[in-house]
């Protein structure tokens, strides 16, 4: 704690240093008219060479002021659109720190001294439901990745595991230019992209492309950020290589190369590597389980070590006049091992149920990934757009636990039972989609017609084998033995397909109506088959009826709705109704059981925007959804390949239907250079699917899904930035948030509702000196409390203390020194939990060669050898606090090799200058 106040109070010192006591100040008005132009640009730059210092706009009345300036001589430049640039010298003394040059007139006759070239944008702009950053106004260290420019920005969070964040919400794609890089995996840009590439990142939520081409609402957005390259970056040969070796047998090898010519780019990604540097976004459709690590610092409590290898190839380009493509292949080979404890408290209505485990995993899986995007403009009022996405996986588990299970009364424990297994499971996995989009635009403006068809189809199968042995007790008092040897096999299958048609028909000048329809059909299959051990054969051949089963569930859905746009010069508002019916009919094969439940519903929609200025805006939307349940939550079947823990489907299961509610406002003051970026939601949730855990005695818990009411959610995110100085030294972001989730379960029989509220705060502070000096700091406190209904014993309370220092110093002759340092802090877990620990790294750099295209790094990673992963789950009834295996201190020697074709090759984070050229 005190470690963390210490960096608390660093931050205000370095705010305190860096205020400077010189300003300029005035108001611009027209000449004529005598009324103060607004949103004019004033711009300070040095009288010597003409850099730029710091701008503003002007306000509603044409006044101005631009603050923290040195002692010097400066020139001011002001610009407006129909008017000529005016040029004022100016200087700032210790005598006369401020400058006030009251009325500027402008008008059409004033003649220019010189001629401006402003190559300068303000690092935040809010572009409609767009905010804009200027990546050259957030400065980072040499060589650093596009997640360590985002680690800067205002607003935006990157996870431990590298998942990216905006107002509290999972960036979901990243396009690079507005193209898609390697599909929608947003980890392959943000740890494969160099910051140097980027000039802007925009950030927003992107719809469908049945919306965008209607300007109708459905729905269906996405979090979005779209990476704009630098235009030295968008012609030539560039990217880099390199590989290292270290201590302890680590290795790492990587490469980045792009060749971009004109509208045709490629872009080469390969890494190889066993210090859980991945680059990319790990998914399992074989239903085995993979491992995981992240990238880097992001992955130093990543659970288990991870030797990765992978490698892909990213491809867009214009085919002739009317077809444009984008198109990757990917493939990734990847082993984590990993050993884990944990202890788990299960809450009932008399007892406790306490669990000690520790399990060593080992999971192995590789996948090839395909992707392709096809547009082709027929002529000007009809296009057509295909995806299609193909993807295969292998995955391997070997998995060896011990548990211990004890049950508490009161002040009485006593053993339950005890148990070690062996499991091996083995999958492989296939998955095939397709989208196809038709578009018509008529010759009446507003006037459209869409139509989008899709297809899903996907199929795994898995394998597993089980060798366990159980012993139970009576009162502390071993009373029988069990054994479980067994193999299953499990094929699972998917066919989903849907049309989708949208018309629209514009009424007036600013309004708009839309008819809409979908149809949608799921298919699903799960095919399960156990066999146990014969003694008298030594076989798996005896048929296990109770866990053998066969069976299909289908849903079918009918949508019809309609939606009114508005849109007027401040505000914009769309309000829809749409009625759904649905069927949902579940077969059970082997029982000869069939269940058919029918749906009606309806689902209004709304939203509304408003544009206070032209960097202010509020928006409000409203939408209903259902889910439906899946096969394997539908299939009544009893799971006791782990007779401790069982599960079972229920057929009879309805659709859940939720209400969401989302209120944003952002805001930036282009005159003080300060943002803030609200955002607050609400959710609640009918006939939601929970979990019923019943005890069937001896410590075994047969968990049942089932519906029930009373679930919701409620979340905010504020975010606020000020910079130390406009364009020049750093800015000081602070972030608020706070989620309180009421979720429901049963605990035998009886209804537990669970509240658990968490509250954060974050503090950064990003500081820039001379080009020479970059440095990050943040510290960040998180309350977590929870609180059930049914039993006080699970209520707990916990903090979580997070603080972390990013210094990086460019000595002379191209020597770099960088370290970064993490203090965690956790109080409130379970005895033998509670960490505090300093994860300190240090790398020494030489960069060489002509244009410092080589790089020669000595890295140390934790320092201190304090590095661990410990995290706590609450969910259900039951608490659960895990301790898994991390990377520790390792040496490792890197070299680097910068490639560029054209021109010199630009050290990453140094670049973004804003630059004025000034002429005769």
């Amino acid at each position: 704690m005190y470690r963390f106040l210490l960096f608390l109070s660093l931050f205000c010192s370095l705010a305190a240093q860096a205020q400077k006591p010189g300003g300029v100040r005035g108001s611009v008005i027209d000449s004529t008219s005598k009324e103060g132009l607004n949103d004019a640009t004033v711009s300070v730059v040095t009288a010597k060479d003409s850099s730029l210092i710091s701008f503003a706009l002007t306000s509603n009345s044409g006044f101005f002021e631009i603050k923290n300036l040195d002692t010097g001589s400066y020139v001011l430049m002001i610009s407006y659109q129909g008017y000529p640039n005016i040029l004022k010298a100016f200087g700032i003394t210790t005598d006369k720190p401020v400058v006030d040059f009251g009325s500027i007139k402008a008008d059409q006759e004033y003649k220019a001294m010189k001629e401006v070239i402003l190559n300068s944008t303000p690092p935040v702009q809010i572009k409609g439901d767009t905010l804009a950053y200027n990546a050259g106004a957030f400065k980072t260290k040499p060589n650093a990745t596009v997640e360590d420019l985002l680690k800067k920005l205002p607003g935006v969070q990157v996870e431990r595991d590298g998942t990216v964040k905006t107002q509290g919400e999972n960036v979901q794609k990243i396009y690079v230019d507005g193209k898609e890089f390697f599909g929608n995996d947003p980890k392959m840009a943000t740890k494969n992209l160099t910051a140097d590439m980027i000039d802007q990142v925009e950030v927003y939520e992107e719809q469908s492309e049945q919306s965008r081409f209607s300007g109708v609402d459905d729905g269906n957005r996405t979090r979005t950020i779209n990476l704009k390259l630098k235009k030295d970056k968008k012609k030539g040969l560039f990217g880099r290589v390199g590989a290292g070796v270290g201590t302890d047998g680590r290795y790492e090898s990587n490469a980045s190369v792009s060749y971009f010519k004109g509208s045709s780019k490629l872009s080469l990604v390969a890494r190889s590597n066993n210090i859980n540097s991945i680059g990319f976004t790990q998914g399992d459709i074989t239903g085995v389980g993979v491992g995981g690590g992240g990238n880097n610092n992001s992955a130093a409590s990543a659970p288990g070590i991870t030797r990765n290898t992978n490698a892909g190839l990213n491809y867009s380009d214009l085919w002739g006049k009317k077809t444009e493509v984008t198109g990757s292949y990917f493939f990734n080979n990847s082993n984590t091992n990993n050993t884990s404890s944990s202890y788990r408290q299960t809450f009932f209505t008399d007892s406790t149920l306490n669990r000690n485990q520790r399990s060593v995993n080992d999971n192995s899986s590789s996948n090839h990934r395909l992707n392709m995007r096809l547009t082709y403009q027929i002529d000007s009022f009809n296009s057509v757009i295909y995806t299609p996405n193909v993807s295969i996986q292998h995955s391997e588990n070997d998995r060896f636990t011990g548990t211990q299970t004890f049950a508490q009364k009161g002040t009485q424990e006593y053993r339950l039972n005890d148990n070690t297994s062996s499991i091996h499971n083995e999958g492989n996995g296939s998955n095939w989609g397709n989208n196809l989009l038709f578009r018509h635009r008529f010759r009446v403006r507003g006037r459209t017609f869409s139509i989008n068809l899709s297809n899903t189809w996907n199929n795994s199968d898995r394998d597993g084998l089980t060798d366990s042995k159980f012993g139970f007790y009576t009162q502390g008092i071993k009373t029988k033995d069990s054994l479980v040897q067994q193999i299953n096999r499990t094929v699972n299958g998917t066919n989903n397909y849907g049309l989708s048609a949208s018309y629209t028909e514009p009424i007036g000048r600013d309004k708009v109506l839309e008819l809409n329809y979908a149809y949608n059909n799921n298919s699903n299959s799960n095919d399960r088959s156990v066999y146990d051990y014969n003694n008298f054969t030594g076989e798996y051949d005896l048929v296990n009826q109770l866990q053998t089963n066969r069976f299909r569930n289908n849903n079918e859905s009918n949508r019809l709705g309609a939606n009114l746009r508005v849109v007027k010069k401040k505000y914009n508002y769309q309000m829809g109704m749409a009625v759904q019916q649905l069927e949902l009919s579940s077969n059970n094969l082997s029982k000869g059981a069939i269940i058919r439940q029918t749906f009606n519903n309806l689902f209004p929609t709304g939203s509304f925007n408003y544009r206070f200025a032209r960097s202010k805006n509020l928006r409000f939307d409203y939408r209903g959804r259902t889910n439906q349940p899946s096969a394997t939550q539908l299939q009544p079947i009893r799971d006791v390949s782990n007779p401790l823990y069982q599960t079972e489907g229920n057929p009879a299961l309805r659709q859940e239907y939720s209400n969401n509610f989302t209120l944003m406002y952002n805001s930036f003051n282009m005159m003080r250079f300060r943002n803030l970026f609200t955002r607050f939601t609400f959710g609640n949730t009918y006939n939601k699917i929970v979990n019923s855990v019943t005890q069937l005695g001896k410590g075994v818990q047969l968990n049942r899904p089932v519906n029930a009411d009373g679930a919701y959610n409620m979340s905010g995110v504020v975010d606020f930035g000020v910079p130390i100085s406009k364009q020049k030294g750093g800015n000081i972001n602070t972030t608020t948030n706070f989620n309180l989730n009421r979720d429901v379960s049963l605990a035998d029989g009886v209804k537990n509702y669970t509240n658990n509220l968490v509250i954060g705060e974050n503090v950064r502070v990003n500081y820039n000196y001379k080009e020479k000096l970059d440095l990050g700091i943040s510290g960040g406190v998180s309350y977590n409390r929870a609180r059930n209904t049914l039993n006080a014993r699970q209520n707990n309370t916990y903090y979580r203390y997070l603080a972390s220092a990013d210094v990086s110093y460019i000595f002379p002759r191209n020597f770099v020194l960088s370290t970064d340092v993490d203090y965690t802090a956790t109080t409130g877990l379970t005895a033998g939990f509670n960490q505090s620990f300093l994860l300190w790294n240090a790398s020494f750099a030489h960069q060489m060669f002509k244009n410092k295209r080589g790089e020669l790094k000595l890295t140390v990673f934790d320092i201190l050898k304090q590095n661990r992963s410990i995290n706590r789950n609450i969910a259900d009834n039951y608490i659960e606090d895990v301790q898994n295996t991390v990377l520790q201190r390792y040496f490792m020697l890197t070299f680097t090799w910068n490639l560029s074709k054209f021109g010199a090759a630009q050290q990453g984070g140094r670049g973004g200058n804003q630059m004025i050229r000034m002429g005769r």
